[in-house]
């Protein structure tokens, strides 16, 4: 059986040849799967007992530390690999930035180092003696640490190697998987250069859960929208219960499983009118954003606070999961990196991909109308004094070169627009003229459902985090389905397969095999992956040598190239004669 995370997902089918309003419908029916799958009366989802149990237990162990006055001994560190590192990032800054204390209380570590916030680096995914590495430089001088590993496919060897060493040290650890497939279905293939699967590690970490001694979140969610796109759905959900937890661990009073089902049920209710309210808005800008790509134009997002953090993540997924460039979707945050607050500080001289200022955003687009009028800028704002509004209103930097290149008509003017993100009762702020296209995507929660009255349990700061946290969700999900929607209009999908990723690891290597061979009927898994190794070196017969190697040997020599498992080939229909053509 294929892990739920790799599985094709039936509502997506025919999503290639969708129109946009369709796309965001079936977007919106598989969001809603992670709160309420169909058919899984087996396997534990979100609000299965043993899950909530779960999530109330790790908000205990979070509460103790966070709380307990102990010279700076006690950490909570969160790490993942792509996206699972990326919103562990942002999780740690969130919390650290929410309590305020002298002593940072939460920590992160991403496979590849914070280059990997900005830009693909999937093959340290990986080494699993690297993540083990990375945690013990982490947790330096620290003596009770809640450790929370994140991996959609329950698969990455960066993280296995970081539960290992948990697990080892138990006087030190309390460890906790985080991930979306029932252990059985973790992956049982070889870890290079150790006797241990993820598989393995996985089960022994579920015999420690047995007397709280570990503890494991796997609810499913059914497959991603693009199968295996777990920057999706999978990253909504690490959000979603990472933020659960932390908002429980620092309650005012007492909670249980009651509390912690009433904070996913505004997720639930918010998931519910995000889609009520953004249709128009996604759909349209799926639109423009596909027109751009297809003038060679490029996509840019700009925000403040959480909103920024996630466009630039949803920026940085695009490469290896459509074969997009560096340059056609970026992000950009006012404050750049003092507002970021990333480990490593300003990578900005790593080149033009690591520039993430709103000012460099406006220097991007000083070079004139001409340069970016195939382009288009989306402009997020969650609230009335979102800090990227004033930029606009004041005619800041940012506000005056937008103004010097932004138009109506997206064939002769860069296309610029603005998404609001607000309250049922706001009132709309004075924008200027020149923006062509503004949405305004309102959450009409109802009084039942604000976080001041059915999570009363919270301090009112943390109803208002709560508040927050919503908002940014709609955000990401805006983010997801303007990008996702203009590459499937681009054809970078092929039903509901991305057909133009890079083979940069053991995760995306396997998955480019099973594509092969699910694409070619009666073909073998051997045979799948010997296509793939002629692709990959571009040969037309796979010698002894090459088909004895190993699968890193493989990754290495694939990783740099384009188009290893191109989407051309999906234009018509596919075959053996295709592949060996490659």
């Amino acid at each position: 059986m294929l892990p739920y995370t790799e599985a094709a997902n039936p509502i997506t089918a025919d999503i290639d040849i969708s129109n946009p309003k369709e796309i965001v419908k079936k977007l919106e029916e598989c969001d809603k799967e992670m709160f309420s799958p169909k058919g899984l009366d087996k396997e534990k989802t979100l609000f299965s007992e043993d899950i909530l149990r779960a999530m109330v237990k790790v908000a205990e162990v979070a509460k103790k530390l966070i709380f307990q006055s102990d010279s700076g001994k006690s950490l909570i560190i969160m790490s993942g690999c792509g996206t699972s590192g990326r919103i562990a990032f942002m999780m740690a800054r969130t919390f650290n930035r929410f309590l305020k204390l002298t002593e940072k209380k939460f920590a992160y570590t991403i496979a590849g180092g914070d280059q990997a916030l900005f830009t693909s680096q999937e093959a340290p995914e990986d080494d699993r003696e690297t993540g083990k590495n990375d945690l013990i430089k982490a947790c330096e001088g620290r003596s009770q640490i809640l450790y929370i590993g994140i991996t959609c496919g329950l698969s990455a060897p960066y993280v296995a190697g970081q539960l290992n060493h948990c697990m080892e040290n138990p006087e030190k650890f309390t460890p906790v998987l985080l991930g979306f497939n029932p252990v059985r279905l973790a992956r049982d293939l070889p870890i290079y250069g150790w006797q241990k699967t993820f598989l393995k590690v996985a089960q022994e970490l579920e015999l420690l859960s047995e007397d709280d001694k570990a503890f494991l979140i796997n609810p499913v969610v059914m497959g991603e929208a693009v199968t295996g796109s777990s920057r999706m759905k999978g990253g909504s959900m690490t959000k979603i219960i990472l933020e659960t937890i932390f908002l429980l661990s620092t309650a005012a009073s007492d909670f249980s499983i009651s509390e912690c089902k009433k904070i996913l049920k505004l997720y639930e209710e918010t998931c519910k009118l995000f889609y009520e309210s953004a249709s128009n808005a996604v759909s349209s800008w799926m639109s423009w954003t596909a027109h751009s790509f297809n003038a060679d134009g490029h996509l840019y997002y700009v925000g403040s606070n959480g909103a920024g953090v996630l466009g630039i993540i949803d920026a940085t997924e695009c490469p290896p999961t459509y074969g997009a460039t560096l340059d056609d979707v970026r992000g950009f945050i006012c404050g750049g990196y003092p507002e970021y607050e990333n480990n490593e500080g300003d990578l900005g001289q790593l080149g033009e991909n690591y520039r993430i200022n709103s000012d460099d955003l406006a220097e991007l687009l000083g070079r004139g109308p001409d340069a970016v009028k195939h382009d288009t800028l989306i402009i997020v704002a969650v609230g009335l004094t979102d800090p990227v509004l004033k930029e606009l209103q004041e005619n800041k930097k940012l506000g005056s070169s937008i103004k010097n290149v932004a138009g109506k008509d997206v064939a002769e003017k860069m296309k610029v627009g603005v998404v609001l993100l607000l309250e049922k009762d706001a009132q709309l702020p004075e924008l200027p003229s020149f923006l062509s296209e503004i949405f305004v995507i309102r959450l009409p929660i109802s009084d039942e459902v604000t976080p001041n009255t059915a999570c009363s349990f919270l301090t009112s700061t943390g109803a208002e985090r709560l508040k927050k946290s919503l908002f940014e969700c709609c955000a990401k999900w805006f983010y997801n389905g303007t990008s996702t929607g203009a590459h499937v209009r681009k054809g970078k999908v092929y039903k509901n397969f991305m057909v133009d990723l890079k083979v940069s690891n053991q995760k995306l290597f396997h998955r480019s095999i099973g594509i092969i061979k699910r694409f070619s009927p009666g073909i073998s898994e051997d045979e799948a992956r010997n296509f793939l190794l002629r692709s990959i070196y571009e040969v037309d017969d796979v010698d002894m040598t090459l088909s004895s190697s190993s699968i890193l040997t493989h990754i290495m020599a694939a990783a740099p190239k384009d188009k290893v498992c191109p989407w051309e080939t999906f234009s018509v229909p596919f075959s053996i004669t295709s592949l060996g053509s490659l």
